[in-house]
């Protein structure tokens, strides 16, 4: 047998108050016409066993009271038979009244707190399950209703209605949420490893310790919602908007967040690991402690973003904009920074020992002596801070260094390398060691010398 129970809310007190005055009306009627039933029942047995025993003189054969014990046994089964099918007869009643209000329920926007009890429902068939949520679920409004706890895994609830409604802790898994409306829903603790939720609607939720694993968000609408301490490792959020949002230890282990909205977001601590953020935008974003390790931040905009003691060992920030970002204290170890926008970025204490900084900009960026830098682009880094400080620069490697603007006049150039370094406006005349043939080059490049 498969029992349905549904625990309406106290709010609707007109259903509780109706099933309680007929629980006190029919009481009493229910308990004397058992009492009278019993009374007939036995009157019938003992009628039966004087007669047995005036027809027999006192002295009944075996036989006899055999037959009278079957007849007994008979008559009270009779009686009991008919009780049944009129409490089946009023089952079935009650049950059509039943499906009558579970369908109110659905359709009713006004009705507030359905709670499913999970231990019950998963004793459900879970065809008849997915059935009921077909029928009763896709496209209704459930706006403030609660599934806590409620089972709907594989579920197909495409363009449901689920704001503001209670799912905490419910098992979503595996379901297909595209384009579903969540807005101010409660979905703390739950479980969407692997759900669908390709354009939802999810503004201001509370996706606090949530599991989306795996999960399809490409497109969805997550401004100011809360992910603290949710795992969307491996989940796709492509072109996503998460602007604002609490992303507080949340986890984003290889997850693809290529074309992303974050601005803004708070994400203290969080881990990115091997993330794909590719042209995402993180201006603003408050990220101190994250962790980027391996992470594709190519073409990324990070400015004036806090990333002081962030991980970005092996990062890949090829032309990223990292303007007025603090990195104080990062650890941007082996990364590669080519062609990134450093300008204004503070570097204090950080350590980019080994670090790609090939056509990185680097006027104006703070850095002191905790920070570990290649002796290379710490030379570079004083040309383009600290104008005509070194006359000797003999022997120098530019090569792929970004010289734009710097100030080489009056100085001593000879043996340097210029190989692929960007000259643009880079000021040159009265160099010792410079070749004619290199003069021209450099000319070409965009630099200007005064000396001509």
């Amino acid at each position: 047998m498969i029992l349905l129970l549904v625990d309406f809310p106290k709010r609707m007190e007109d259903i509780s108050m109706t099933i309680a005055n007929r629980k006190k009306i029919n009481f009493s009627k229910k308990a004397k016409a058992k009492l009278i039933l019993s009374v007939l029942q036995m009157t019938l047995i003992s009628l039966g066993l004087i007669m047995m025993l005036l027809m027999t003189n006192g002295e009944p054969s075996l036989f006899v009271i055999i037959v009278s014990f079957i007849l007994a046994i008979f008559l009270v089964g009779f009686n009991q038979k008919i009780l049944l099918n009129k409490s089946l007869h009023k089952l079935f009643n009650n049950f059509g009244n039943y499906n009558f209000l579970f369908n109110h329920f659905f359709k009713n926007s006004n009705v507030k707190n359905l709670k499913i009890n999970q231990i019950q429902e998963n004793d459900v068939n879970k065809n008849i399950l997915q059935t009921k949520i077909n029928q009763e679920i896709i496209g209704q409004d459930l706006n403030t209703a609660s599934l806590i706890l409620a089972n709907l895994s594989d579920a197909e609830l495409v363009g449901v209605n689920f704001s503001n409604v209670y799912l905490n802790g419910a098992n979503l898994s595996g379901a297909n949420l595209s384009k579903a409306n969540l807005n101010y829903a409660n979905l703390s603790d739950a479980n969407l490893s692997g759900t669908k939720l390709v354009s939802v609607q999810l503004v201001s939720a509370n996706l606090s310790s949530v599991q989306l694993i795996g999960a399809d968000l490409s497109n969805a609408n997550l401004e100011h919602t809360n992910l603290s301490s949710a795992d969307l490792s491996n989940a796709e959020l492509v072109d996503v908007n998460l602007n604002s949002a609490n992303l507080s230890d949340a986890r984003f282990i290889s997850a693809n967040l290529t074309k992303a909205n974050l601005i803004g977001v708070y994400l203290w601590n969080g881990n990115l690991n091997n993330a794909q953020l590719v042209n995402t935008n993180l201006s603003n974003a408050y990220m101190s402690s994250a962790k980027l390790n391996y992470a594709n931040l190519s073409c990324a905009v990070l400015k004036n973003t806090q990333l002081s003691g962030a991980r970005l060992r092996n990062a890949n920030l090829k032309n990223a904009n990292l303007c007025g970002t603090q990195l104080v204290g990062a650890i941007l170890a082996h990364a590669n920074l080519e062609d990134a926008n450093l300008e204004d970025a503070n570097l204090e204490g950080a350590d980019l020992r080994g670090a790609n900084l090939s056509g990185a900009n680097l006027k104006c960026v703070k850095i002191n002596q905790a920070t570990k830098l290649d002796d290379k682009w710490r030379l570079i880094w004083e040309i383009l801070n600290y104008k005509n400080k070194r006359t000797d620069l003999r022997n120098a490697d530019f090569e792929d260094a970004n010289l734009q603007g710097a100030d080489l006049r009056n100085t001593d150039l000879s043996d340097v390398k210029f190989t692929r370094a960007k000259v643009d406006n880079a000021l040159f005349g009265y160099n010792q060691g410079l070749s004619l043939e290199m003069k021209l080059e450099l000319k070409l490049r965009g630099a200007v010398f005064e000396d001509d």
